[in-house]
């Protein structure tokens, strides 16, 4: 008898099953149709985005931020930060795709910092992946009196990687760990076992930032990934010159004619503004006021060298890989000695002539 119900009641019960499928796939098909119609092309065409995001095109906290970057003035600020941060984007992806990130995750520092590489938030969260100092040691990075590495562009983004990639190994989903990256995964795991699910979209009671904080990167990464957010590498290059002799970033920045302010910006992990010998500084070219340095720059290693003593300008070069005339042009040197405490411009080229600042 139960057979024969069970029998009966089976059609009608895949025909709900496929009524429900159906449906979910006609939502999902018309809100991908709104979308076009109100950009004009497909939010998101990359296949990276849309295999491992998964982005939810139906769910009201990504139609609203699509619809917010609609208006105008949120659209400009929005290209506004874009614009800022793709200087920075031929450091951050490849790191990524080393560590094993999506690379679409490069633009969540649009999200947590504006892409400024000196932000610091309420609660102490620095750079621009806004890492809080105890993630950050965690991590490996040093963070103290004199040096805080959670501004360094380089660094702090391998720790970011790092840390996302740990995340997802606890959640197994890129939208639980976007979120526990910005609350923290005690709280995402909390209120996951509270509400008995492994959803993002069905977690209550998350603070308002990291409620906002998941659909609105799925907005701005569909719409940079269709091409409505130009977020290419810049035009502007950023320069990474490694520094051999410990020297003051005031200094490096009287050499390279950068006003202090920027080269200030972009290097706030030396917080008392000198740099320990064997690290690096970063640059963007459009600020140097040396052109000689910046036409001899391209495709080269960059240094800053201050003697110890005297030095002859031939074992200088010899030490470098570079020729003599070089280092005469790019520091103005007429006599055949630098003298203890100068500050020079040193550019050397690999056999090759391919670039390798930013090693």
């Amino acid at each position: 008898m139960r057979k024969l119900i069970f029998g009966l009641l089976l059609p009608f019960l895949l025909s709900a099953s496929a009524s429900a499928a159906d449906l979910k796939t006609v939502v999902e098909q018309e809100s991908k149709a709104l979308l076009i119609d109100q950009f004009g092309a497909s939010v998101s065409t990359a296949k990276d985005t849309i295999q491992i995001l998964d982005i939810p095109w139906n769910q009201p906290g990504v139609q609203f931020w699509l619809q917010y970057y609609k208006n105008r003035m949120n659209r400009l600020k929005l290209v506004q930060r874009a614009a800022r941060y793709s200087i920075f984007l031929p450091y951050v992806k490849p790191i990524l795709k080393e560590e094993g990130v999506p690379e679409v995750l490069a633009y969540l520092p649009i999200i947590e910092s504006e892409g400024n590489p000196a932000a610091v938030s309420r609660a102490g969260a620095a750079g621009l992946w806004q890492l809080m100092p105890r993630t950050a040691r965690l991590y490996g990075l040093r963070v103290n009196y004199y040096i805080d590495e959670r501004f360094d562009i380089e660094k702090s983004t391998r720790a970011a990687a790092r840390y996302l990639k740990k995340l997802y190994k606890i959640f197994g989903k890129w939208d639980l760990a976007i979120a526990a990256y910005n609350a923290g995964p005690g709280k995402i795991l909390s209120l996951m076992r509270r509400y008995h699910t492994d959803s993002f979209w069905d977690l209550a009671k998350l603070p308002d930032e990291t409620l906002n904080y998941v659909p609105k990167f799925y907005a701005v990464a569909s719409l940079i990934n269709s091409g409505q957010i130009k977020v290419a590498t810049s035009e502007h290059k950023l320069l990474k010159i490694k520094i051999v002799s410990k020297t003051s970033l005031y200094a490096i920045a009287r050499k390279l004619r950068v006003k202090y302010s920027i080269i200030k910006n972009f290097n706030r992990q030396y917080r008392k503004g000198v740099v320990p010998a064997y690290r690096y500084v970063y640059v963007p070219a459009f600020s140097i006021g040396n052109r000689t340095f910046l036409a001899k720059a391209k495709d080269a290693r960059i240094y800053i060298y201050r003697p110890y003593r005297t030095e002859k300008v031939t074992r200088i070069a010899r030490k470098f890989g570079t020729d003599v005339h070089t280092v005469e042009k790019l520091n103005r040197i007429r006599g055949k000695y630098v003298y203890r405490g100068q500050v020079l411009i040193i550019v050397a080229y690999n056999n090759e002539g391919k670039s390798v600042v930013m090693r």
